[in-house]
């Protein structure tokens, strides 16, 4: 009996000794990749397109016949002051900062914080929810995104599409994570 309460009593050092010692928050992300998860595209990274600066959905990032290139991102989380997503070039040159701009169809680009202040366009609210890209509206957080078919086989436009409905034929929701490199 007595070795019976000596085994019960290592069994409960043993689990007070393995509890962590605290509760951390979700730590931000940097030189992350985003990917998008739906219908048509699973696992398909973010890419940046060079003459628009929008962001596209697609197999092959790194496809210069379609003037596309990756980007890195540094990504906050939602326990986070700052709720800004910052893109950087695969040659260390800040991009810009993730927005949405309503006289575009909702299209989600990257522009430099400057030329942000001159548009229409939301830019800050952004931060990861776990590994889940969504926006804060002050309320509630939202993840609106869509894949939006383009006139490129395998190129779908990355938008934002608050109420989900009025998207077109060829578009569907998809859900973006951010994935440490």
């Amino acid at each position: 009996m007595q070795l019976l309460s000596l085994f019960a009593v290592q069994i409960a050092l043993s689990a007070a000794f393995s509890i962590p010692a605290g509760i951390t928050k979700r730590k931000a992300e940097t030189n992350a990749t985003l990917v998008a998860y739906g219908t048509n595209t699973s696992s398909w990274p973010i890419a940046y397109g060079i003459n628009d600066g929008l962001l596209y959905i697609t197999q092959t990032p790194d496809d210069t016949d379609n003037n596309l290139t990756p980007v890195s991102w540094d990504l906050p989380s939602i326990t986070g002051e700052n709720w800004i997503v910052n893109a950087t070039f695969a040659n260390g040159t800040r991009a810009g900062s993730l927005y949405i701009r309503p006289e575009e169809d909702n299209a989600v680009g990257v522009l430099p914080m400057t030329s942000i202040t001159n548009i229409n366009g939301t830019v800050t609210g952004f931060a990861l929810f776990a590994t889940q890209l969504v926006y804060n509206n002050n309320s509630q957080l939202e993840a609106q995104f869509w894949a939006e078919a383009t006139n490129t086989t395998g190129i779908y436009s990355l938008v934002w599409n608050s109420d989900g409905v009025g998207a077109t034929e060829d578009s569907w929701p998809v859900v973006i994570k951010g994935v440490e490199s």
